[in-house]
């Protein structure tokens, strides 16, 4: 922060910040960006009323699972109970699981932060390919800046470069943004 602040200064660019997107999925990665959002977001507002509220939309994207078309309706018995569903059912079952747990981690983070002066959250689940989404989502949205992790959740934690999700945000997407290790 240090950093934007002397560039400020030095440069004269005026930084309206009021939408900060951060793609979250509960990996220290994302956490770690989140309170980055929130430093940022409180140094942008700095108690002072007259400026806009910063909004932090946290995004989770639930990556769809890749079933064949001829096993979506087939019924399948569930060995425990002798009870019959589809497959597509019970993908739906997953998602919803998924989505149930990703707010409630959501919410906990949130919660642990507290409640902060001219910050306001705001929490977004949606279905697809990640890197597409968080894309899709920051122009749709209108974003000022996007800030998210160098890895995730994937197995890429312990390379030390930037994971497959935020390569490709990075290559794709219009407005600045800060990747966190």
């Amino acid at each position: 922060m240090y950093i934007m602040i002397v560039a400020y200064m030095t440069i004269g660019y005026k930084l309206l910040i009021k939408k900060i997107l951060v793609p979250f999925d509960n990996s220290k990665y994302s956490e770690r960006s989140l309170l980055y959002a929130v430093k940022l977001a409180n140094v942008v507002f700095l108690g002072n009323v007259n400026k806009p509220i910063v909004k932090i939309l946290l995004l989770h994207v639930i990556q769809e699972l890749p079933i064949t078309r001829s096993l979506i309706d087939k019924p399948l018995r569930n060995k425990k109970d002798g009870s019959v569903t589809t497959l597509s059912e019970h993908a739906l079952e997953i998602y919803k699981q998924m989505e149930d747990s990703m707010q409630k981690a959501m919410e906990e983070k949130i919660n642990k932060i507290g409640s902060q002066k001219g910050v306001e959250f705001e929490r977004i689940i949606l279905y697809g390919k990640p890197a597409n989404e968080i894309v899709d989502f920051a122009k749709k949205k209108k974003v000022d800046l996007l800030i998210m992790g160098s890895n995730g959740l994937q197995g890429l934690a312990k390379i030390k470069g930037l994971g497959s999700v935020s390569r490709k945000v990075s290559e794709r997407i219009s407005c600045p943004i800060t990747i966190i290790r």
